[in-house]
């Protein structure tokens, strides 16, 4: 006689995808942005925070980035990611950056 197994059903669309994982993506770094934020996470280990990691910088700076761009036009938002682009591109011309505590 045959074990009987549990059938399994189908989950719907809805229950499927709040199951689902995080999605995984991957973030270039310029060598630059790469040291900046390895000094951080070590940082932030140094002072305690052993499970420190890229991950959780790039989480806080999208919470930060979504704070920012919140109630704003498309227009705007548009303006704001050029103007980066052009501080961004001055600032490789000058100095090189420095961690937020030093």
């Amino acid at each position: 006689m045959k074990p009987t197994r549990k059938r399994r059903t189908r989950l719907s669309r809805a229950s499927a995808a709040s199951r689902r994982r995080p999605h995984i993506h991957s973030v270039s770094f310029d060598p630059t942005e790469d040291q900046w934020v390895d000094a951080l996470v070590h940082s932030l280990r140094d002072q305690g925070l052993p499970h420190a990691a890229r991950s959780q910088i790039i989480r806080v700076a999208l919470q930060d980035l979504r704070g920012a761009l919140a109630q704003h036009t498309g227009q705007d938002v548009a303006r704001f990611f050029i103007q980066r682009d052009a501080d961004r591109l001055l600032a490789t011309l000058s100095a090189p950056p420095h961690l937020p505590f030093d």
